[in-house]
């Protein structure tokens, strides 16, 4: 084996080496950042659960009052529809 063709495998090993260097790098920069991506989805999901079992009895006392308060509006229609108009007991406003 000739001297250049010698140097040309040392430089061609050296290169190799330092892109095998490069590249468990990279492999190891994806395998944490999928690591955080994972642990910040858990985060962001335990703490909307548990806004949810945190707030669930504010939530549902408020809809309950909603639901009484469209109950009694309905309720007031209905008998506001009972009632006689008023053009009928006005007096001179009666229709002929």
């Amino acid at each position: 084996m000739e001297a250049g063709d010698r140097d040309k495998l040392d430089e061609l090993l050296d290169l190799t080496r330092e892109n095998n260097k490069i590249l468990r790098a990279m492999h190891r920069r994806f395998v944490w950042g999928q690591v955080f991506t994972v642990i910040y989805w858990m985060i962001i999901l335990g703490v909307a659960g548990w806004a949810y079992y945190y707030f669930q009895p504010y939530i549902e006392q408020y809809i309950d009052t909603y639901k009484s308060v469209i109950s009694m509006v309905q309720g007031l229609e209905e008998k506001g529809k009972a009632l006689p108009s008023l053009q009928n007991l006005l007096p001179g406003n009666q229709i002929q």
